[in-house]
């Protein structure tokens, strides 16, 4: 089961890393822009169901205090080992521009508090502002616990859908914990899929599934809104159609498995990493001429792919200084 996981959560990092490619003066059509949203925007919320899954698989192996263990060491140390040359451009002054922070104010403030504002909220990376979000969420661990025990879990969740239909993600992500309320209800999904994943490997569960992004995808045509549930619903429907491939035929080794199994492996070290290079190309971006659709469509995936070769060379060569401790380093 952790195999079909891991090949989402790869999925789940390219298509993230196609989102933040943007690149040039290129305007887009509506069309050309609710095709792309349909493709990429939103995928956080994949990442967030597969958090919550995970987190309902290992459920009751853990005391709270070894899941915040694992956390501080898994995900919390490296961003901020992996944020220090973010927010040095940022306190040092070497940057003075920003999308939501009164940078006037800011420097302004003593270097300890404009340190402990941009790691509050993930303000020095743009891709960043996930993790504080994430963090909160782990926190309210035994109440998600308590909620299970008793089984609430389905009854949540459908509430919570509610709720994450009429909200919205903070302006600018720059409220972790606005944000953290809103992507909750995606995390439930997460768990109650843990629950009923053997429904969801039966092999009529992908027609449901797929019809369900089918209509999904039309809904988020007429309402942004449905951006996240869309995303949820091919999350789900990968899971099945991944289900399906390891059961019927067992292939786990070729090389298209191969491949997504490393971008599975590495997806938090690319997340992590991707907005510097995010950041390089939108300054790159300006020297750009006109360009068409293909064009900017062109520079996107090349961006993608060379972002990612990239990052998975930097987790390789991480992963041969240190060995063992490449995983609190950079999260892979």
């Amino acid at each position: 089961m952790l195999i079909q996981l891991n090949w989402i959560r790869g999925l789940a990092a390219v298509l993230i890393v196609f989102h933040h490619m943007t690149v040039g003066s290129y305007q887009t059509t509506e069309h050309q822009q609710i095709a792309l949203n349909l493709l990429s925007l939103e995928t956080t919320c994949i990442f967030v169901a597969l958090s919550g899954f995970f987190f309902r698989y290992n459920l009751g192996k853990y005391s709270y205090q070894v899941y915040l263990g694992k956390k501080l060491q898994n995900v919390i140390l490296p961003y901020l080992l992996i944020s220090i040359p973010a927010v040095l451009l940022y306190v040092s002054g070497l940057k003075q521009e920003h999308e939501w922070i009164d940078m006037n104010a800011f420097h302004d403030w003593p270097p300890f508090a404009q340190t402990a504002l941009l790691l509050a909220t993930g303000a020095h990376l743009g891709p960043l502002w996930f993790i504080p979000a994430l963090t909160l969420i782990f926190l309210l661990a035994p109440v998600l616990e308590w909620i299970v025990q008793r089984g609430l879990l389905p009854a949540a969740t459908m509430v919570g859908l509610l709720y994450f239909l009429v909200s919205d993600r903070p302006a600018n992500d720059a409220d972790p914990l606005l944000a953290a309320l809103h992507f909750l209800p995606i995390y439930l999904c997460g768990m109650l899929a843990c629950e009923q994943r053997e429904r969801l490997q039966r092999p009529q569960a992908r027609y449901w599934l797929l019809a369900a992004l089918v209509l999904l995808s039309g809904a988020a045509v007429l309402d942004s809104a449905f951006y996240g549930l869309q995303k949820l619903a091919l999350c789900l429907l990968l899971f099945a159609v991944f289900s399906q491939q390891v059961k019927t035929t067992g292939r786990t080794d070729g090389r298209l498995a191969k491949g997504m199994a490393l971008l599975g492996a590495y997806s938090f070290a690319i997340y992590f990493l991707h907005g510097y290079l995010a950041g390089a190309y939108r300054v790159l971006g300006r020297l750009l001429g006109e360009q068409n659709f293909a064009q900017y469509l062109g520079t996107r995936l090349c961006l993608t792919l060379i972002t990612l070769l990239c990052c998975i060379a930097a987790v390789w060569l991480v992963k041969q200084v240190s060995q063992q401790r490449s995983r609190v380093l950079i999260g892979a």
